[in-house]
């Protein structure tokens, strides 16, 4: 899953509240875990939350079973606090909230 880059779509709803700089970085920890060889669902999920820090991502799948977090140098101001879901269909992928679902 998640071996070409060519047919990625975001929702109205992912482009209207996520700033692109947080979309392009969930979209770069994908690819990184498909560049490193790791074997990837297709439903990846990213828990996404403020801290003093920046931008806190929580990065997880469930099969396998694994998760990740990483720290978003970002200002606080730009930070959001919510759920997004990126899904592979094959054929192209997706990046939404679950409420797009």
């Amino acid at each position: 899953m998640f071996k070409s880059k060519n047919n990625r779509y975001v929702t109205r709803g992912i482009n209207e509240a996520v700033p692109k700089e947080t979309q392009f970085f969930l979209w770069s920890l994908i690819d990184d875990q498909v560049q490193k060889g790791n074997t990837l669902d297709y439903f990846q999920k990213f828990e996404l939350k403020a801290i003093e820090a920046g931008q806190e991502i929580l990065h997880s799948q469930e099969v396998p079973q694994w998760s990740q977090a990483t720290v978003m140098a970002v200002p606080r101001e730009c930070c959001i606090t919510e759920t997004i879901w990126v899904i592979d269909s094959g054929d192209y992928q997706t990046m939404l909230f679950p409420e797009d679902y």
